[in-house]
């Protein structure tokens, strides 16, 4: 019995460790966004705020061809980091010939990149937007607190996991962050699809820790991930476009 309970020690530790961390990481961001939307914001009309109900990409409002170009590369971003979790779902679930799953991984990858790059081209016809500086300014540095934040967290895993004697959790810590930081992407974006591929990934690597054996669980993680990043890069360029037909306005600054 004491066995059992030195043994579920360090899982217990990491698992704490984990929870933590994602909730500072939360936390950080949250805060960060609500004073720069603050500092921007206060004291005007803010009519390009999230404050109409959207469907699953968002809102319109007059930034939307401007979050349209932004959606149309998150889905190729998407679509790679796609193609990565599941090189490493083949490295650990299929144990004989790989090239065709290769192949195949590489295929869908590139007619989704294709896909996505039409979608901008198709948008760069639109009218150019001229955003107010300061929503500029209150996406761009959104955007850096949370990719740095993602960084950091993921930089300490490998300490924290070599301190606690399971180096081969590393695969599940980087996918819990990275499916952490799909919910203040959502926010600051606008776009609730986020929050879906987040709560998918954040599963995944999770869910993951259940299983023992390593490959098996690694596979789950890896390829969890790798389909909820591409199914989302599916939903983004599957609908982007819908939204041409109707007006958009153009988000100037409020002297102008």
């Amino acid at each position: 019995m004491a066995s059992c309970a030195s043994h579920s020690t360090p899982f217990v530790n990491i698992w704490n460790h984990m929870v933590a961390l994602c909730r500072h990481c939360v936390v950080i961001h949250y805060r960060a966004l609500q004073a720069e939307k603050k500092r921007y914001l206060s004291g005007e009309e803010s009519d390009w705020r999230m404050s109409e109900a959207g469907g699953i990409l968002g809102p319109g409002g007059p930034d939307l061809l401007v979050r349209m170009r932004g959606r149309a590369v998150g889905a190729i971003v998407c679509a790679g980091f796609g193609a990565y979790a599941l090189y490493w779902w083949t490295e650990a679930a299929i144990q004989g010939e790989r090239r065709l799953w290769f192949g195949t991984i590489a295929v869908v990858t590139a007619i989704l990149i294709v896909w996505a790059i039409a979608n901008l081209v198709t948008l760069s016809h639109e009218p150019k937007v001229v955003l107010d500086k300061r929503l500029v300014r209150f996406y761009r540095i959104g955007y850096a607190l949370i990719v740095a934040t993602e960084g950091a967290a993921i930089s300490v895993g490998g300490p924290i996991l070599g301190h606690l004697h399971r180096p081969e959790l590393l695969g599940q810590w980087i996918g819990a962050v990275v499916g952490i930081h799909f919910f203040p992407l959502g926010k600051l974006f606008k776009m609730p699809l986020y929050y879906l591929t987040g709560a998918a990934i954040s599963l995944a690597a999770l869910g993951s820790l259940l299983i023992s054996r390593g490959s098996l669980s690694s596979a789950i993680c890896a390829g969890g991930t790798g389909i909820a990043l591409w199914i989302t890069a599916v939903v983004i360029l599957t609908r982007n476009l819908e939204s041409l037909s109707a007006k958009t306005a153009v988000a100037v600054g409020p002297g102008e």
